[in-house]
């Protein structure tokens, strides 16, 4: 698990100091469990995963993907979102609504075929 952390770390291109402060630890920490120094406790895989919408059993195992996808996309969609001004959320809203309509016209018209 140790190797993966830092494999994780590596993907989401962060510094060990600037994973640490997004999980409540310090860099030193951080660099001891990455090179296997240290066991990761429960209470740290479930603020990663978390924190980062890691797969549990990818941490854990190695097995499957490195994220959960859509929970990732929906986290960053709704920082987007909180970013915007009010007149931007709403124009952002109502292009979502567009495009829900059109998907579902596109479903209609695949099933007629």
């Amino acid at each position: 698990m140790n190797t993966r952390i830092r494999e994780l770390r590596k993907a989401l291109d962060l510094s060990q100091r600037e994973f640490a402060d997004r999980i409540g630890l310090k860099q030193n920490a951080i660099s001891y469990m990455e090179k296997g120094g240290s066991t990761v406790t429960e209470q740290n895989i479930k603020v990663i995963c978390s924190q980062f919408s890691v797969n549990e059993n990818w941490l854990r195992t190695g097995v499957g993907d490195m994220f959960v996808e859509n929970d990732r996309k929906q986290k960053e969609f709704f920082a987007i979102f909180d970013e915007l001004s009010p007149v931007l959320q709403d124009y952002l809203i109502h292009t979502a609504r567009e495009l829900l309509d059109a998907q579902s016209k596109m479903d209609n018209q695949k099933k007629c075929y």
